[in-house]
């Protein structure tokens, strides 16, 4: 498990991937009807927040089919417009190509096309989260079980998670205070020291196959009031019903 993403955050500095902002609107008002059915079809994953990682991406619940469509949509950048990213080839910089999907980007970076300049580098952030939780949601099954409570994430979870990485970094325990604070529903801010790290729940699902549920999230860090950041998508997971939870980049 990776670690490290809520402590030493004020040295992100200029070193970071730029992400200003992350466009997400959760609501946690009682499913609609449409979405009870939904969810008690087989084989798919339910969306409950307004995260919008591509054009057409909504509150809903999807069958893999479903999300694999999706990487053909264009991404969207902090404001919900769709965004572009220019990539450069392997062997001549000079061969450059703008993919839109993440179907486009993921195909040539796995042919190692790769972005160059610094605002290239800021606009890949969003493609690396859109497209990386929509691999994961096309391999996604419904949890048969969950220790969270209604697939959402507590206080106490992100209080515990914050801890358990900072404590697994090297420290005995986190010398300066843990504030954690739910800033919108299903967006959590966790404070300690100088570091600033935001956590955005996207969707609960069984995403390592073992009939458990976990969240999938993307936690990006960086300095507070700066424009510098660095992301991951991955897991909150919660291994009982006690805790702690842990998160776990993929």
């Amino acid at each position: 498990m990776a670690r490290g993403m809520f402590v030493g955050l004020g040295a992100v500095g200029a070193a970071a991937a730029g992400l200003a902002s992350v466009y997400v609107v959760r609501d946690r008002a009682s499913p609609e009807p449409a979405l009870i059915a939904a969810r008690s079809a087989p084989e798919t994953v339910c969306i409950e927040s307004n995260v919008r990682l591509v054009e057409g991406m909504s509150r809903s619940c999807r069958t893999a089919a479903q999300f694999e469509a999706l990487r053909d949509r264009p991404v969207v950048g902090g404001d919900g417009t769709a965004i572009a990213v220019n990539l450069v080839g392997p062997a001549d910089e000079t061969d450059a190509n703008s993919v839109r999907t993440c179907a486009e980007y993921d195909s040539l970076i796995a042919s190692g096309w790769y972005a160059l300049s610094s605002a290239d580098l800021r606009r890949e952030e969003y493609f690396k989260r859109a497209c990386g939780a929509l691999s994961l949601l096309v391999t996604a099954k419904p949890a048969r079980l969950s220790h969270f409570a209604g697939g959402k994430a507590e206080p106490a979870d992100i209080f515990s998670m914050a801890r358990e990485d900072a404590i697994a970094f090297g420290e005995a325990a986190p010398e300066a205070p843990v504030d954690v604070a739910e800033i919108e529903s299903g967006v959590w801010k966790v404070a300690i020291g100088e570091g600033e790290t935001v956590i955005y729940e996207i969707a609960h699902a069984d995403f390592t196959g073992d009939g458990v549920g976990e969240i999938l999230a993307y936690v990006s860090a960086g300095a507070p009031g700066g424009t510098a950041r660095v992301g991951s998508i991955g897991f909150i997971e919660k291994p009982n019903a006690g805790g702690p939870c842990s998160f776990s980049p993929r």
